[in-house]
């Protein structure tokens, strides 16, 4: 038997960071790593950085003009009570030209989210495994990294992706597996290099748009 357990911003206190990461810290306390755990978040600005004691599934706000925004980095340390994937839907990650965006040692995947004005907007490093898809990377300096030594991948989709004014829109370096990544749908327009794959990992293409 599994449980999962939801949050709604209307129903616990989210809408600061302080209160956002004030409530992820109780739930890593006392709910089950082996439970799944929903956050639907608010449609407001944090500012600052949050770190993740445990897996969770971020729903970002849709509602009205303004989405979930995080004006800081998010982090993710494999730490032993990663369980599940970590996820993240429709949440805006907005930089100031340093620092990463979302970034982990701990398996991810980012789902209809933005990630602008970073030094790297996502980054999967250590053992992690990490998907971005229908994500849109603007103006950073790389848009999506991939430096890890693991031994597994749970998923080869990166599609629908934008990396718009990049100085790199996806640098490999290393990636776990032999598996080919699939860039189907993904436009890759004015950024200086478009994808810089130091590892030679195998990649497809084919139905991608490159300037």
């Amino acid at each position: 038997l599994i449980l999962t357990h939801e949050y709604h911003w209307q129903d616990y206190a989210m809408n600061t960071l302080e209160e956002l990461q004030s409530l992820m810290n109780d739930i890593s306390a006392q709910v089950n790593p082996f439970d799944e755990v929903i956050l639907y978040l608010p449609p407001v600005t944090y500012e600052g950085d949050l770190e993740l004691q445990r897996a969770f599934e971020f729903h970002g706000s849709t509602e009205g003009d303004q989405r979930t925004t995080l004006k800081g980095s998010l982090t993710m340390l494999e730490t032993g009570r990663y369980y599940w994937i970590n996820y993240f839907y429709d949440m805006d990650f907005v930089g100031d030209g340093s620092g990463t965006g979302l970034s982990g040692s701990a398996s991810f995947r980012a789902t209809g989210c933005t990630f602008t004005g970073w030094d790297t907007g996502v980054f999967a490093y250590g053992t992690s495994w990490a998907n971005v898809i229908g994500c849109s990377f603007q103006y950073n300096r790389i848009g999506f990294r991939f430096d890890s030594s693991g031994e597994y991948a749970n998923h080869s989709m990166f599609n629908d992706n934008q990396f718009i004014g990049n100085d790199v829109g996806v640098q490999l370096d290393n990636v776990p597996t032999d598996v080919k990544l699939n860039f189907q749908g993904s436009v890759f327009q004015g950024n200086r290099t478009s994808i810089d794959n130091r590892c030679s990992q195998p990649t497809d293409l084919s139905q991608a748009t490159l300037d």
